[in-house]
């Protein structure tokens, strides 16, 4: 590269960070959006609606296993060989079943959870695209950011704008 080259390309580098430089810039904790969008928290709401049933359901379970093995501990010195080999025998199939059952509530919970933050990340995505369009922002940077300046922050902002939107 000759010296003419070299400078003419150190003066195009020069130029585009005058450029990049002069750009609005913002930046949003998203972090903060996901914890206190009303979006996130009516999902929460839903999800647990969604699950009450099998929970209250689980929680019989454990209520009936704790009364048979209270049971067994009362009256099995009182009780034959074989009722009281029936009554454990059905203490262990309830207890498997309770654990089961807990294992596949927390798989579904876990799996329709994944998918509402999903939904929700597209919608807080969203609105940060169309109020960085809106409001001529050139880029808008998220967390992993180690200084900003509050005029820089704009999760307020957006923050406003996703309760609005919720409420319509």
């Amino acid at each position: 590269m000759t010296k003419t080259q070299f400078i003419l390309l150190y003066c195009c580098l020069a130029f585009a960070g005058m450029a990049v430089a002069e750009g609005k810039i913002g930046y949003v904790d998203m972090n903060v959006l996901i914890n206190e969008s009303p979006q996130i928290l009516q999902a929460n709401q839903n999800l647990t609606a969604e699950f009450e049933a099998e929970n209250e359901k689980i929680s019989q379970q454990e209520s009936d296993l704790s009364i048979l093995e209270k049971r067994i501990t009362q009256e099995g010195p009182l009780m034959t060989t074989d009722e009281l080999l029936k009554l454990q025998e059905r203490a262990r199939i309830l207890e498997r079943q309770v654990r089961r059952a807990k294992e596949d509530l927390k798989d579904a919970i876990t799996i329709r959870n994944s998918q509402m933050v999903d939904e929700v990340q597209a919608e807080l995505k969203k609105v940060v695209s169309e109020y960085a369009v809106n409001n001529g922002y050139d880029a808008i940077l998220i967390n992993a950011i180690l200084y900003v300046n509050d005029e820089v922050d704009i999760t307020d902002e957006i923050l406003a704008q996703l309760r609005q939107s919720h409420r319509q």
